[in-house]
């Protein structure tokens, strides 16, 4: 073979290993195989349908966690509604034996209360409302800052002060009439109509998996509105609020409304109660199904590390061996240039 023939061959090797070079150099300093799926045959196919599985899982997880912090913040709304439920109840059980002494302390706490619970079923979390079904952007109770003196409470507070000896169930049933009545109802608009019959808010969790976790303001897990927690937990407090000292002196219709309350805010505390345990299921198939798509994601991103990542000590070792042939080759390319040039000056 010529001396310009071994140089040829040489330099045909010098730049497949200088391609080789810069390649492994890559590899090592990203630490993947290849920069496009292009350079992953014959396994780009699994490595897209592997990234593919791996983005859905990744976004039914952070569904999962949004729902989690919604439900979360339900939960914590809900127990303390439950607990001014339970407060009010035990302070109207205690108001029938304490008469006019009583009725303006009462009346005092429910209003405090009153405003207190509308503000809550007003809560917001990440910038939605959490009661107001699919309208999560307006208000529940849209009048929740002057509820103690709205339409609602002034309305009730007139059929209170109706009470006489022998008409405290009439009083009762007419205060849930304001409860029910377009124009006295505490309620938004889309609540109380388009709202009344959609289907609780739910997240998609899984593939063909929902889970539900909206709770209504003025709706009970059970589709109930007229007799809805929220509703008869509103309506009970205004009238609580509505009390009197005179209305306690009245006597024959005072221990009869109290008691009447009374029973109401314990369907309202059981009412809470059950929305609280539906919850905390839906929190609880949701973590697990949050939990499977984070150990599905351990073992996919193993298998895509596999397909599309390089073994970073092996590559090493690979680039110390081709930077030495290359330089191994420069030698020689070097060292026959000066045979053929001292052959020529002979």
């Amino acid at each position: 073979m010529s001396i310009l023939g071994i140089i040829g061959g040489l330099a045909v090797d010098q730049a497949g290993l200088r391609r080789l070079l810069d390649t492994t150099t890559r590899q090592v300093s990203t630490g993947q195989k290849a920069e496009s799926f292009g350079g992953l045959a014959p396994e780009a196919r699994r490595a897209i349908d592997l990234r593919g599985e791996v983005g859905r899982r990744e976004a039914y997880a952070a569904a999962a966690d949004r729902a989690l912090g919604r439900a979360d913040a339900t939960q914590t709304v809900l127990g303390r509604l439950q607990a001014i439920a339970s407060n009010l109840s035990t302070e109207a059980l205690r108001a029938r034996t304490l008469g006019p002494t009583g009725a303006e302390a009462l009346a005092q706490t429910a209003r405090a209360a009153l405003a207190e619970a509308a503000a809550l079923l007003n809560t917001r979390h990440g910038g939605e409302y959490l009661f107001g079904g699919s309208d999560v952007a307006r208000p529940p109770v849209p009048e929740a800052d002057g509820i103690a003196d709205g339409a609602m409470a002034t309305a009730i507070a007139d059929a209170v002060a109706t009470l006489d000896a022998d008409n405290a169930a009439t009083v009762l049933a007419d205060t849930a009439t304001v409860m029910n009545d377009a124009a006295t109802t505490p309620f938004s608009a889309f609540l109380e109509n388009e709202g009344a019959t959609e289907a609780p808010r739910a997240v998609q969790a899984a593939e063909g998996e929902r889970v539900a976790i909206g709770v209504f303001a003025n709706r009970s897990q059970d589709g109930a509105l007229e007799t809805s927690w929220g509703r008869e937990l509103l309506r009970n407090l205004a009238v609580l609020a509505a009390l009197t000292p005179a209305l306690a002196e009245e006597g024959g219709g005072w221990s009869p409304l109290l008691d009447g309350v009374t029973d109401s805010m314990g369907a309202v505390t059981a009412g809470l109660a059950a929305e609280q345990g539906q919850l905390g299921t839906a929190e609880q198939r949701l973590g697990a199904l949050r939990d499977r798509h984070k150990d599905s994601m351990v073992v996919l991103r193993t298998q895509l590390g596999a397909v599309e990542e390089v073994d970073l000590a092996a590559a090493s070792a690979e680039l110390s061996q081709v930077k030495a042939r290359l330089e191994a080759s420069y030698e020689a390319t070097g060292m026959v240039a000066r045979l053929s040039l001292a052959a020529l000056l002979r």
